[in-house]
């Protein structure tokens, strides 16, 4: 299944790239060696690689389904709700920045896809999905969503709440806790300004190891444990079927800030092979972002790193 994956990715790719001409596609195209590939941001920013807006419309149908190979339909609801948000921003703001509009996303192409080891980059505000190939595997960590506005409301009655499970179950699981538990996960009574390992290209220990804080996941029991896989499986399928994902297990899960929506909070499911961070601190606790990362193999480079060490002991 990895490497059905793995070749449907690369058909998509290569026939994006096909309908670019050759301005565009010197854009798009990238070396795989090299730290561009590690370099990325959520916030509104020229990056490399080749805008939608620079596009065709088959151009950004292109674009679109081979980030749709990579997402399943509730990821890729996400993401495409996410874009449109930035025209809802813009709104708000007063049409004052030139940096909101719903294809201001770039997508870049490290390597040549099927030739591997290579990857795909789909990038903008509040979005960014990488996608290595490597020995047949297809990694898709860091895989960062985020909302501003979080919600869109009209007298009370949701209109739009892209990352709306993400949320909810974080406060279901944090209600589900015994009172020990509860006092056990809290980091802090007051949420961070954004997640905390913002756009590293590695995870510290520090995030993955919460020492005497934070409760196990395993030693969770009854509506907790179902809160608690409930939470966990809303992040892992973000990932198609046949990709690499992140492992749960020894995962501990912490607290910051209130305890109730509308205030500053964030949470973290923590472990060796698991970092999930939701915050939403930002313009009055309307303004989430989320991160999905795999602390042995962002980027794939646990398989590259197997790789070098094969081809050149």
């Amino acid at each position: 299944m990895a490497r059905a994956l793995a070749d449907e990715l690369a058909t998509a790719t290569r026939s994006f790239l096909d309908g670019l001409d050759d301005g565009q596609r010197a854009l798009a195209a990238m070396p795989f060696a090299g730290e561009d590939r590690h370099t990325w941001a959520y916030w509104p920013t020229e990056r490399r690689g080749v805008p939608l807006h620079a596009l065709s419309r088959p151009g950004t149908k292109a674009a679109l389904r081979a980030l749709a190979v990579v997402l399943p339909v509730p990821g890729f609801s996400r993401v495409t709700a996410i874009m449109g948000l930035d025209e809802v921003l813009d709104r708000y703001e007063g049409y004052a920045s030139d940096r909101r509009h719903r294809d201001d996303y770039w997508v870049t192409v490290f390597g040549a896809p099927g030739d591997e080891p290579w990857a795909l980059r789909f990038e903008g505000h509040h979005v960014s999905v990488h996608a290595t190939v490597a020995g047949g595997a297809v990694t898709l960590t860091p895989l960062f969503l985020g909302a501003n506005p979080a919600v869109v409301d009209d007298e009370g009655r949701v209109v739009s709440a892209p990352l709306a499970p993400e949320e909810a179950l974080g406060f279901e699981l944090l209600h589900a806790l015994t009172v020990e538990q509860r006092a056990s996960v809290l980091l802090s009574d007051r949420a961070p300004q954004d997640i905390a390992s913002r756009t590293a290209a590695h995870v510290g220990a520090d995030l993955v190891d919460l020492g005497d804080q934070g409760v196990p996941l395993a030693a969770l029991a009854g509506p907790a444990a179902a809160a608690a896989d409930a939470l966990v499986g809303v992040y892992l399928r973000r990932f198609p079927a046949g990709a690499r994902l992140p492992d749960p297990r020894d995962a501990r899960f912490a607290w910051a800030g209130a305890a109730e929506p509308g205030e500053g909070h964030y949470y973290r499911l923590a472990g060796p092979r698991l970092l999930v961070e939701l915050d939403n601190t930002q313009d009055d606790a309307n303004h989430v972002h989320t991160v999905v990362r795999d602390p042995e193999s962002d980027f794939g480079d646990d398989v590259l790193a197997a790789h070098h060490r094969h081809a050149h002991p």
